[in-house]
Order: C-alpha cells, then sequence, then structure tokens
C-alpha cells in the first residue's frame, strides 16, 4: 500500500510538469479583408439610371400544322445583325427615361451564358454581374438599374396569339399557326394562316447600391401581321429579315416604355 501511495505521488508530481511543458496553440489568424472594389466608392445619383439589355440574339418559333394539331413544333431563328434586339430595347428605354429629364447610360453584352433564366443573375437576393461589366454598371454613378431579360410566360397572356397554343413564350418570338381550325385572318377571310410576333419581357429595378431588386414588370404582347393570300403556303419565308425585326421593334416600342415609367420613382 505504502508503495502504491508512493508512485501517485510521482505521476501527480509529473502531470504539472508535463503541462507546463506544452506550447500554447497560436490564435487564429485574422479573417482576410474583403477587397473592395473601385465601384463601391462612386458617389451615386438616385435620378440617373443604367439600363442593361440581356436579350440575345435568339428569337422562338413556335410552328402549328394540320398534321400535328395543337402540338407545338419549337423551332429558333437568329436575328441579324448580332444585337438587334437588344439595341432596340435600350432605344427605346433611352427615350423613355430621357423624356422624363433623367441621365441615363446603356449596357449589354455578348455573353450568352447571361441570356438565359433571369433568376440566376441574383446570388442571395442581390445581382451578380461579372467581371467588367458589373464594375462598368456600378462605376456609372447611376443609383438605379433597369435590366431587361427574358421572360417565361404562359401564351394565353398575349391576347392577339391564336387560342390553344399550349406553351410557354420565352423573349421574343413568332407563332406561325396552319392548322385549319377556321381562322380568320385580318383581311376578314378565313382559312389564312396566322403568323403573330410577340415579345415575353421583364424588366426588373435594382438598387445600385446594394444590388437588391426593388420593383419588376413584365410585358407580354403580341400582334398579328398581314398574311395574303399570295403567301399563305409560307407567311414566314415571305418576310425579310429586315420585316421580321422591324415586326418585333414595333412591339417592344410600343410596350417597354410604358412598362419602364410606370416602375421609375416619379
Amino acid at each position: 500500500m505504502k508503495k502504491l501511495m508512493i508512485a501517485l505521488t510521482l505521476v501527480s508530481a509529473l502531470v504539472p510538469a508535463l503541462a507546463q511543458k506544452r506550447k500554447p496553440e497560436p490564435p487564429p489568424p485574422p479573417p482576410a479583408p474583403v477587397a473592395s472594389s473601385p465601384a463601391d466608392d462612386v458617389k451615386r445619383d438616385p435620378r440617373k439610371i443604367a439600363a442593361l439589355s440581356l436579350l440575345g440574339d435568339g428569337v422562338q418559333l413556335l410552328n402549328l400544322t394540320p398534321q400535328r394539331g395543337d402540338t407545338v413544333q419549337p423551332g429558333e431563328w437568329v436575328v441579324s445583325p448580332a444585337g438587334s434586339l437588344d439595341n432596340a430595347v435600350l432605344q427605346a428605354v433611352d427615350q423613355a427615361v430621357r423624356a422624363q429629364g433623367r441621365e441615363i447610360k446603356l449596357y449589354t453584352t455578348t455573353t450568352r451564358s447571361l441570356f438565359g433564366d433571369p433568376s440566376a443573375l441574383f446570388a442571395g437576393g442581390k445581382l451578380s454581374l461579372p467581371g467588367q461589366l458589373g464594375e462598368a454598371v456600378r462605376s456609372s454613378g447611376a443609383g438605379q438599374l433597369l435590366l431587361i431579360t427574358r421572360s417565361r410566360q404562359e401564351a394565353g397572356l398575349a391576347a392577339a396569339l391564336p387560342l390553344r397554343l399550349y406553351t410557354t413564350l420565352e423573349g421574343p418570338g413568332f407563332v406561325l399557326d396552319q392548322r385549319p381550325a377556321g381562322q380568320i385572318g385580318v383581311d376578314g377571310q378565313g382559312g389564312l394562316p396566322v403568323l403573330a410576333p410577340y415579345v415575353s419581357l421583364r424588366i426588373a429595378l435594382v438598387d445600385l447600391d446594394d444590388l437588391r431588386l426593388k420593383r419588376e414588370h413584365s410585358v407580354a404582347v403580341a400582334q398579328r401581321l398581314v398574311v395574303t393570300r399570295a403567301a399563305a403556303a409560307n407567311p414566314w419565308g415571305a418576310l425579310s429579315t429586315e420585316q421580321r425585326l422591324q415586326a418585333l421593334q414595333a412591339l417592344i416600342d410600343a410596350e417597354l416604355p410604358r412598362a419602364v415609367l410606370a416602375l421609375l420613382p416619379q
């Protein structure tokens, strides 16, 4: 028993000695400072607007034929020259904003990955634009950004489109309906195909101080074009590239300014 007590005494005497020999762990490194951007220090004017159009050059084609009935055959037409649709959007926005006596800066991009789902442009509730585009927009001195993108909406929202069009619209496009369902053309005669351009757009107002969405508005509008008897076999082919672009631009010019003015604070 005496030997056991001596052994315990020796062990307890060693514990403080071993504890003293341990080196204290170094404190964790301080967090790395968040890199600041020159755009963060820009003084922004709440009355100044930036506008960014992200439509790209792809145009939806929705075909309906007697053989397929109500089943839509999708396709795509690529606008030429490149950037024509974004230029049309920015021109309409520019005129609407300047009519209010405001200053505006216009932006677009050729980065195709930005032309898809507009919700992908927001991360954590904040607009996230890549690299130089994001820097340019935030360095513009504008207080707010008008962001124009494609919007997925039901075809029934555009009143001029044919009935039984069971698909969604996304961006600019055309419907060519050749079903023999007693369609009445704009000339009052039955049996003519329907050729209708449309635009389905989303206009978002973003605060450039915190990059958060303030308000948004969607546009879905269409118009039937005149189809002559001579062009009934191929109404799409009867239009030149310029005429197709003009048909889409007419819808943009008619609807976009109203949407922009509804979003901007007075």
